[in-house]
C-alpha cells in the first residue's frame, strides 16, 4: 500500500510532545498502566529467557494496542488496560506484526552477533576470573576500537531508526512488505530529521532530570513519549483521524486530541 511521507519544520516536534502530555491527561493512569505492562513484560524475558521469545513475537501486538488506544482517546472514545490486547485478536494486519516481529528477532541476532564480533576482546577481559576490576576496566578500554565503536553505533541507528515507524505502517498503513515498512521508516527519519531531533532532545532532557527524582517521572514521562511518538506517525502518515465507529461518541477537539499537525 502507498503511503505519503510529509515533511515538517523543527518546531513539530515540541508540537507532538505537546499532543502527547495533551491525549495522556485525558486518562492518565490506564496510559501508565498500559506501558508499565508493556515493561513487564520485556523484564520477563530477561529474567526468563524460555519466555524471550514469546516476549519478542508479542511485544510489536502490545504496541498497536498502546497505540491504538491513543487513537480510540482521539475519538472521543474511553480505553481500559484490556485494549493492549486487542491486535492479538482483530482483524487486522495481524500476520504482518508476526512476519515484523521475527523479522526484528532476526535483526536482533544480527546485533548480537555484530557486538561479539566488534567487542570480543573487551568482553574476554571482564570475563576473568579474580581480576581488579580497575584493572578489568582499564584493559577492557584498552580493548575496544573507536573504530568499532562508531561501527556498532552506526548499526544500532540503523536498527533503531528502521523498526521506529514499522508497527503502525504495518499495522494502521497495512504495508504488508515489511522491507518496504523499514525502508519508509529510516526515510521518515532522513527528511524529518529536525523535528524527530528536536522531539528526542526534549524526551532525553526530560529523562535525564528524572535521574535527580530516582527515574519515578518515567511513569509519566515514558507513556506521553510513546503517545507522541504515535502522533508524529499520524502526522508524517495519517493526517486525518478516522472518524469513530461509534456514532454517539465526539471525537476530541484540535487542542485536547493535540491534533497540531494539520
Amino acid at each position: 500500500m502507498s503511503t505519503e511521507l510529509r515533511i515538517f519544520k523543527a518546531d513539530a516536534g515540541l508540537k507532538w510532545f505537546k499532543a502527547g502530555w495533551l491525549i495522556f491527561k485525558t486518562q492518565p493512569a490506564t496510559f501508565i498502566f498500559m506501558h508499565l505492562f508493556i515493561g513487564i513484560v520485556g523484564l520477563l524475558s530477561l529474567f526468563l529467557p524460555v519466555l524471550q521469545v514469546v516476549a519478542a513475537l508479542a511485544t510489536p501486538f502490545l504496541t498497536a494496542g498502546f497505540y491504538q488506544a491513543v487513537l480510540t482517546k482521539q475519538q472521543g472514545g474511553k480505553i481500559m488496560l484490556a485494549d493492549i490486547l486487542k491486535p492479538f485478536s482483530a482483524k487486522g494486519n495481524r500476520l504482518g506484526l508476526l512476519r515484523l516481529a521475527l523479522y526484528q528477532m532476526g535483526a536482533g541476532i544480527l546485533m548480537a552477533l555484530l557486538a561479539n564480533g566488534l567487542f570480543a576482546d573487551a568482553v574476554a577481559v571482564m570475563s576473568q576470573p579474580g581480576l581488579d576490576p580497575n584493572v578489568a576496566l582499564e584493559q577492557m578500554l584498552e580493548s575496544i576500537s573507536g573504530a568499532n565503536v562508531i561501527l556498532f553505533f552506526m548499526a544500532m541507528l540503523i536498527y533503531l531508526t528502521a523498526f521506529a515507524y514499522a508497527v503502525p505502517l504495518v499495522y494502521f498503513s497495512k504495508e504488508a512488505r515489511i522491507l518496504t515498512a523499514l525502508k519508509k521508516s529510516l526515510m521518515v527519519f532522513y527528511h524529518n530529521i529536525l523535528p524527530l531531533g528536536v522531539f528526542g532532545v526534549i524526551c532525553a532532557l526530560f529523562m535525564a532530570l528524572s535521574m535527580f527524582l530516582s527515574f519515578l517521572p518515567l511513569l509519566i514521562l515514558m507513556p506521553i513519549c510513546y503517545i507522541s511518538f504515535f502522533v508524529s506517525y499520524q502526522a508524517i502518515f495519517m493526517p486525518i483521524v478516522p472518524p469513530s465507529d461509534d456514532s454517539n461518541v465526539k471525537p476530541l477537539s484540535s487542542e485536547i486530541s493535540g491534533r497540531f499537525d494539520a
